[in-house]
């Protein structure tokens, strides 16, 4: 004979394995379509190890970005918008993302355009959409927690980084 509290446990028994099952469905939809971060780059978020600013241009050299991380194509994909530059200063040719906190300069985790990375740099911007492969494992680390990455721009005038933005914004 079954009494109401067991009724109870295994109703609630069903419905949790029913959400278990949906929540797993909902992560991987969210996976493949990825998550997407506007940024808004500037020359006076460029700082050496030392925390010392790197860019004398400051907010003159500035742009905007749109990168999308995707741990379940294991993609990272960009768009950088317009860029203002300082008179003469050349286009970026090497982008990355680099771990480290707002202030300070870290090393490159992802190479997103130029330098080591495949993709070739943008001959204008706005660029059209690219995407480069990183490990599923690297990109969830990043989107657990953004305020510990940058992505920078690189130009011959600026090799340390012309512009930055933390990726939280």
């Amino acid at each position: 004979m079954r009494t109401r509290a067991s009724v109870i446990c295994s109703a609630l028994a069903a419905s949790t394995i029913g959400i278990g099952l949906v929540s797993g469905a909902t992560t991987v939809g969210a996976e493949s379509s990825g998550r997407p971060f506007r940024l808004e780059l500037s020359g006076a978020n460029e700082f050496n190890a030392a925390g010392a600013p790197i860019n004398p241009h400051g907010d003159a050299d500035r742009g905007s970005m749109t990168l999308t991380l995707n741990p379940g194509r294991q993609q990272v994909c960009w768009t950088v918008g317009a860029l203002t530059l300082t008179a003469g200063d050349a286009l970026p040719h090497v982008a990355h993302i680099h771990e480290a906190p707002a202030g300070v300069a870290g090393p490159v985790v992802i190479d997103l355009f130029g330098g080591a990375s495949t993709e070739p740099a943008p001959t204008s911007y706005p660029s059209s959409t690219s995407c480069v492969s990183a490990e599923r494992t690297l990109i969830r680390e990043i989107m657990h927690d953004p305020s510990a990455y940058y992505v920078n721009l690189h130009n011959v005038q600026h090799p340390g980084g012309v512009m930055r933005s933390q990726l939280d914004g």
